[in-house]
């Protein structure tokens, strides 16, 4: 028979490990990606049961393309960071940007979202109407062609970056570390998981796009390397549930 009191404080012990681990001066939550493993606790038998039927996920009326841990531990992270600004780059329909809005609004934050993509024709009409988000049209291989450094210069900080357009991922990085990135800033890179295009190449016709996906995190490693220093992987949000039990494996960068 279990012992109510022993169950407890084996659960508080738990909790407090847990805290301690998201207490932003721990040294073991920050480290560099040569510290990182490209692997993940999960298979890709069970990724595969996770993605089969991810695109039909929803927020507010909207399909959203967000991985399932994602979505958990996004809302923790603009909760810690109050970001006055938050730039997504790859908008599709809009879902996403939708759901930043509403974060910043149910944690009362008085920031900005900003939503770029190549093509906003894929808008849902939801998300066209929504005053609170600034779509704007343009190539991610041509950065400074729609976000000049005049521009970003004007926004407050802290930023949230979520790099989601796959394409350009280290000239993406390489841009904002040279136009405006501070301490405190923090930049994602989706789907760098390395079984993501082993798992969709029976769902997704474009094998060019999953090829870049398939060497995204490599650009990142490669590109951290003259300056993985400066960004450090959040261990927290990587690992809640697991080593690299995410969409975005050793990709989410804080600034320092």
């Amino acid at each position: 028979m279990s012992d109510p009191a022993k169950n407890l404080l084996d659960y508080q012990m738990a909790v407090q490990k847990m805290q301690q681990q998201y207490d932003p001066t721990n040294p073991n939550r920050f480290v560099k990606i040569s510290q990182r493993e490209d692997r993940s606790d999960f298979p890709i038998s069970i990724w595969d049961k996770l993605w089969e039927k991810a695109f039909l996920q929803s927020w507010n009326g909207i399909l959203i393309n967000k991985g399932v841990f994602e979505l958990s531990v996004y809302p923790m992270l603009v909760k810690e960071l109050q970001p006055q600004t938050i730039i997504e780059l790859g908008a599709w329909n809009g879902g996403s940007a939708i759901w930043f809005a509403d974060l910043l609004a149910v944690f009362q934050i008085e920031g900005s979202v900003y939503s770029i993509d190549v093509d906003l024709s894929l808008l849902e009409d939801k998300a066209k109407a929504d005053s609170r988000i600034h779509f704007i049209q343009g190539d991610c291989n041509h950065m400074s062609a729609f976000l000049t450094s005049d521009f970003l210069s004007s926004l407050p900080h802290p930023w949230l970056i979520v790099e989601d357009c796959h394409v350009n991922t280290a000239g993406i990085l390489a841009y904002f570390h040279h136009n405006g990135l501070q301490s405190g800033d923090y930049f994602i890179v989706e789907d760098t998981n390395k079984m993501l295009a082993e798992s969709w190449s029976d769902r997704w016709d474009d094998r060019q796009e999953l090829d870049l996906i398939e060497r995204k995190l490599d650009e990142v490693r490669n590109w951290l390397k003259d300056h993985e220093a400066e960004y450090l992987v959040d261990t927290y949000y990587l690992d809640m549930y697991g080593y690299n039990v995410s969409k975005n494996w050793n990709s989410v960068l804080r600034k320092f």
